[in-house]
């Protein structure tokens, strides 16, 4: 029964179960309407906890209709309601702002949606309007104490319309309500979203955390879930460029990494649209074009926001292009790279100092795992090849089935691009088994990026471009192989590095190469800091490997490839579809982190506002620099949805023999491949719990196809967002249960395990750049030359592009609110259906279990690729985070 005036106490108190934990409490006042003979619209009290509560004096007011919407008063017997029966529901809302201001009067509206009972316009009926006011601070998550208005009559509430008044945007987390009379059941609203003043948003509705296809949607509610859909995907958007409060989900090419503008050797290539350079799509941004070239669009200032749609965004800051100190110039020592981050100069914990000239100090970087142990073993020859399978690029080794070691390159344009590795090369250290008894027992292995490097290695070795001098640094490459035997103990050995070279007189007469092959090196020479050229021949690998793992693996296996699926998933798949919920964890972050690359990462180049050139960070501190993205659109061309499963992957790289439906009886060829073993447990735990879950809201392969957002969805996929490749043959048919657990799957598995694997550890392997060197600069010596250690260090990443490497992936380390596989935040309330909740216990408790088998694996001595010789454990795996400077924990999405 609703109190009259005289019974309120001054500050009301919604009676309601547990509160959200960590969130803060707002001031506010309790507003509560006048007692009339009609429908009077209701306003929401508020209070904090934080303060001591004062008396304050009621105001009593009406709210007022939006401009052209009228009321819905539904009094008379064939509704069975009357102005009596409205009952005030109480209930918490939680809500993050992100202000400068420690006082801001916050003003919002809510109308509860009934999911029963209909208008004329077969919508669901809404309740009265309630009004929350509340003194908000600053930047902070506060809960509030809310009442709303409902009817009896009007059955379940399944949605609610909700208004904000104030003059600044709130990002609502959650709003839920208790079971009271006139409303059976306790209501959750899992928000997650931006409300912007009414001016830029007129409403915002937002559903109860049910879940059902669209065929199985209450009538009243089906509507809005159409409605909503079509403002996703822009059907009402004009031609513009977008705001920070539109919602509009929509593709473009990539065409934004240019600036023609501002220099015409900025210029990038448009990627996606062409047989040329094929690529996914982009999240559209609505910028007009460059002056210089129509089909370019402008760029985004340096110190404004790239266009996400606004609950991709959680927060307001702009990712500022960093600035680095002058310093010019490599490294002349290992000390000095030591003293970097705070050791001494054989690379023991010292003392922070001043570092590479008396007017620098030192930037406080943590210590690279890699030399966090053991400083001088990241030089041995067992550890350059561990790293191939559980470092962070351990997804290239392949198996050699045929030697010698031959090219998929045009012979008419590039001439005989076959490997010149012969078996005089590598007999020598086979442990005295033939070639032809390597092949057949599985013993040879090969991590060969020849074919992605050679066609673009002529312009490469030409950088800097005349108008880049002082930009871009010296580039000096070469296209490598390294390959590898496989001990009796599992380890690798290194038998050669093959780097090549274009003819000098023409591409078409092929390659001009030399091999290279590891020397008997001593423990004397390692502590002597001397070098000979079988470790810049290394370095060269590396570099390659550094590059394709930036550009392929990473950014467009992982980032580039989940874009369009995030965008796809919002315009098709409602809020309330299962699919929706099942995967919504895993995008969250992945657009809004897509476009600060673009913005500062990938693109070419910007004038900052001191008039300087800021060149993108990646063309500066890597290899291919200005032609690493077309590169990774040529890799593209190969790209296969389906392969990017982990047991096929295996398969397809011939590590593993068996069949990829069944992971559990797959046979790896390397014992000890610490990223296949964890991977795999981690693989067949997210493929269970999709299973599990799918299950429940698809009883057959006929629920899959008559699920019209989910063909939406999938058709949407394949001929829009990978629409340059829509005609493969290996596009799943999502005409079964099978596809859509597969598919699924390698969604989940790719923003999550698979990226924290090739992409959360690239500081502590590439953050001691001569471990991991990302450019090189200098022609190779003969084999067998012996080089300083300034010559070495002078081949490989310059100071400039170091301290930018170091201090673009630290920030990774950095990250804080990660939600982590298998996680969802209590305050989500992310499902009302129990077996949902169930499948997704028994997922964690299975990641458990993962957990506990790598740390047993990592403590297990016989294993000697878990830790190798730099003595540090593979943990890029370990689902579970633990506080510590030990990488661990997967990430539930792309969080860098």
């Amino acid at each position: 029964m609703q109190p009259l005036p005289s019974q309120i106490s001054p500050c009301c108190r919604a009676s309601h179960g547990p509160s959200f934990a960590g969130a803060g409490m707002a001031r506010s006042k309790a507003i509560w309407p006048i007692p009339t003979h009609r429908p009077a619209r209701v306003l929401a009290a508020a209070h904090s906890r934080r303060q001591k509560q004062q008396p304050s004096s009621n105001s009593f007011h009406q709210a007022t209709p939006a401009a052209g919407e009228k009321p819905h008063h539904l009094a008379g017997p064939k509704l069975g309601a009357s102005p009596t029966s409205t009952v005030y529901v109480g209930g918490k809302l939680l809500l993050q702002t992100f202000l400068d201001a420690p006082s801001n009067q916050l003003r919002l509206s809510f109308q509860l949606v009934s999911a029963t009972v209909a208008r004329g316009d077969g919508r669901g009926v809404r309740g009265e309007e309630a009004v929350l006011e509340a003194i908000l601070g600053g930047c902070e998550e506060t809960e509030l104490d809310v009442k709303l208005a409902w009817r009896e009559a009007l059955g379940a509430p399944g949605a609610v319309v909700v208004k904000n008044h104030s003059d600044f945007p709130v990002y609502l987390k959650v709003l839920n309500c208790s079971a009271a009379a006139g409303l059976r059941v306790a209501v959750d609203f899992a928000c997650n979203g931006w409300v912007y003043p009414v001016g830029k948003h007129p409403y915002r509705l937002f559903f109860t955390n049910d879940a059902y296809v669209k065929e199985n949607t209450p009538r009243p509610l089906l509507g809005y879930r159409e409605d909503e859909l079509a403002l996703l995907r822009g059907e009402r958007a004009d031609e513009r460029a977008f705001q920070e409060w539109d919602r509009v989900y929509d593709y473009a090419l990539y065409n934004d990494l240019g600036n023609p503008d501002l220099r015409r050797d900025l210029a990038r290539p448009t990627l996606g649209g062409s047989w040329e350079y094929p690529y996914p799509r982009r999240t559209k941004t609505g910028r007009p074009p460059t002056r210089t070239d129509p089909h370019t669009v402008t760029r985004v200032p340096l110190d404004q926001q790239i266009y996400v749609p606004c609950d991709e965004r959680v927060g307001t800051d702009v990712i500022a292009a960093p600035s680095l100190p002058n310093l010019g110039g490599h490294f002349k020592s290992i000390a000095e790279i030591y003293s970097l981050v705070g050791l001494d100069d054989v690379g023991r914990l010292a003392k922070a100092k001043q570092v590479i000239n008396s007017r620098a100090a030192a930037p406080k970087f943590p210590v690279p795992q890699v030399i966090s142990v053991n400083p001088i073993s990241w030089r041995r020859d067992e550890e350059f090849a561990r790293q191939m399978l559980a470092a962070t690029n351990p997804v290239c080794i392949k198996r050699v089935t045929k030697f010698p070691l031959t090219s998929d390159l045009d012979r008419t344009a590039y001439g005989d691009q076959d490997s010149k590795i012969t078996e005089g090369h590598i007999e020598k250290n086979m442990s005295g088994m033939t070639l032809q008894q390597a092949l057949e027992d599985g013993r040879l292995f090969v991590v060969d990026h020849h074919d992605w490097v050679m066609p673009y290695l002529k312009r490469i070795n030409e950088l800097p471009g005349e108008e880049e001098i002082g930009e871009i640094s010296p580039r000096k490459a070469y296209a490598a192989r390294t390959l590898l035997f496989l001990n009796n103990d599992s380890t690798l050995r290194p038998l050669a590095i093959e780097l090549s070279s274009p003819h000098q007189d023409d591409e078409q007469l092929g390659s001009v190469t030399t091999v290279y092959t590891p020397p008997d090196t001593s423990d004397d020479i390692l502590s002597a800091n001397k070098f000979t050229a079988w470790d810049l021949a290394k370095a060269h690998a590396t570099a390659n490997d550094t590059s394709k793992n930036n550009f392929v693996i990473h950014w467009l296996n992982v980032h580039a490839t989940m874009e369009p699926l995030v965008i796809a998933t919002n315009r098709q798949l409602s809020v309330l579809h299962p699919v929706q919920k099942l995967l919504k964890p895993h995008f969250r972050n992945t657009l809004h982190v897509n476009a600060v690359a673009r913005q500062i990462i990938f693109g070419s180049g910007d004038r900052r506002k001191n008039d300087d050139i800021f060149r993108g960070i990646q063309e500066v501190t890597y290899l291919p620099s200005k032609y690493a993205m077309e590169m990774s659109s040529k890799a593209y061309t190969n790209w296969n949805f389906t392969a990017l499963a982990l047991p096929a992957d295996l398969i397809k790289r011939g590590v593993a023999k068996g069949d990829p439906n069944n992971p559990e009886k797959l046979e790896l060829l390397i014992k000890d491949y610490s990223f296949a073993l964890d991977g795999l447990e981690i693989w067949m735990a997210i493929k269970k719990w999709v299973a599990d879950y799918c299950a429940i809201y698809y009883l057959n392969d006929g629920a899959v196809t008559s699920d019209s957002e989910l063909q939406a969805w999938w058709r949407e996929v394949r001929h829009v967002g990978h629409g340059d490749l829509q005609d493969a043959h290996w596009w799943p048919a999502m005409d079964c249960l099978a596809d859509l657990v597969e598919a699924c799957t390698i969604i989940i598995w790719l923003g999550s395990a698979f990226h924290a694997a090739v992409g959360l550890g690239q500081y502590w392997y590439q953050g001691f750049v001569p471990n991991s060197p990302t450019l090189t600069s200098r022609p190779m010596p003969e084999a067998g030359a012996v080089v300083t250690e300034a010559e070495f260090l002078g081949s490989i990443t310059p100071r400039n592009e170091t301290l930018a490497l170091m201090g673009m992936a630290a920030k990774s380390l950095a990250r804080t609110g990660d939600v982590f596989l298998g996680q969802r935040p209590e305050s989500e309330l992310w499902t009302i259906e129990q077996r949902a909740a169930e499948a997704l216990a028994r997922f964690q408790e299975r990641l458990e279990v993962v957990a506990g088998k790598i740390q047993r694996r990592n403590a297990d001595p016989t294993l000697k690729n878990r830790a190798g010789p730099v003595e540090v454990p593979y943990n890029m795996l370990t689902p579970t985070r633990e506080p510590g400077p030990v990488a661990r924990g997967i990430p539930n999405s792309i969080t860098n």
